[in-house]
């Protein structure tokens, strides 16, 4: 009877995963009538727009990255030191934020006949390395340093030297760059305003050095495969919480 109750439960779990699996290929299947029904407009057209293009200069013209120095055409450093000093509780960061910079103007996305700005939120995520409105491989370039008394590393003259000097044994300082190079081919979905491009408010928002051909074969691609997880959740799942609820229901009648 435990065996059968292990099972059934466990069949059940499976179907409901299967359910969680339909949420998810909804998402896709929406996301993939956007990409197909919405063709790639010249850049500077208004509204909900796709585009293709290239990263390029912002406002202020080439920047040099603070960490390593790279020509880019935006950049954001943030340094953190870890753990933090503060008494950390429930969804209180573990870090502190020691500094935060950025370039002084939004990159741009140019297709050789016009450029137009963009903003940030599409480029790369505020201080973690994902971001939900995102999607395929990103356009921007990451270098991390982590610096702590007993492996010390080089740091640029961006990070405050009385922060190096005042770390303690048990902390470490967190240094991380994040830069556009220019001339990287883009796709790119949001919506053009006076400001440049921003996100969608809703629905799907897209920054990626992917085509837009590829973009499509990679939601069709989670689309198949997501069908696949329903299959064999479902039916791998009934296969065990049938039996196994026929077998209690025989014991208790």
């Amino acid at each position: 009877m435990t065996v059968a109750t292990v099972a059934l439960c466990f069949g059940l779990l499976l179907v409901a995963g299967a359910g969680i699996f339909v949420l998810i290929i909804l998402g896709d299947l929406r996301a993939l009538w956007i990409l197909r029904r919405l063709r790639p407009s010249p850049v500077g057209a208004r509204g909900r727009v796709a585009m293709e293009g290239a990263t390029e200069y912002g406002a202020v013209g080439p920047q040099t990255a603070p960490v390593t120095g790279e020509d880019c055409t935006w950049y954001r450093v943030v340094l953190l030191r870890e753990p933090s000093r503060s008494l950390a509780t429930g969804d209180d960061p573990d870090h502190d934020v020691i500094l935060e910079a950025e370039s002084p103007s939004w990159p741009t996305i140019t297709d050789r006949d016009h450029r137009i700005p963009v903003d940030p939120r599409l480029v790369s995520p505020k201080r973690a390395l994902y971001d939900p409105i995102m999607t395929g491989p990103p356009a921007y370039t990451v270098t991390e340093l982590v610096h702590t008394g007993a492996k010390p590393v080089p740091l640029p003259p961006i990070v405050p030297t009385d922060v190096i000097d005042g770390l303690r044994k048990s902390e470490r300082l967190r240094l991380t760059e994040i830069r556009v190079p220019r001339g990287l081919p883009v796709f790119a979905m949001g919506r053009v305003t006076d400001e440049g491009l921003l996100p969608n408010r809703s629905g799907l928002t897209v920054f990626t050095t992917d085509s837009r051909t590829r973009a499509i074969s990679t939601r069709r691609d989670d689309v198949r495969t997501g069908l696949y997880g329903v299959f064999w959740l479902t039916a791998i799942g009934l296969v065990l919480a049938a039996p196994s609820a026929l077998y209690l229901l025989t014991l208790t009648g």
